[in-house]
């Protein structure tokens, strides 16, 4: 290996080394969010514990054919959006 490639292969080494500045912040800053008019509804499931925003418009889709509420922790009998089981389901505003 001649002196030529130690120094160049050096200097990549310290390239490397180098503090990104934005790279940080790129890989952590969130996405830009819209507002919605009335907030935004979000199912939260029994069976994969996973939330899901969901659209007002959508809700009748999930609650097809036939839907049972009682007064429980997750009150709603329904399709999860998220993994597509007819499960007990909890919704709540998040604004």
């Amino acid at each position: 290996m001649s002196w030529q490639q130690d120094a160049k292969n050096a200097e990549q080494r310290a390239r490397a080394r180098e503090r990104d500045p934005m790279g940080k912040a790129a890989l952590f800053s969130g996405a830009a969010t819209t507002q919605h008019a009335f907030g935004l509804l979000v199912l939260e499931c029994s069976v994969c514990k996973r939330e899901t925003p969901t659209k007002l418009r959508d809700v009748p889709k999930l609650l097809f054919p036939l839907t049972v509420t009682l007064p429980k922790r997750f009150h709603t009998l329904m399709r999860c959006p998220a993994c597509g089981r007819r499960t007990w389901m909890r919704a709540h505003w998040r604004t």
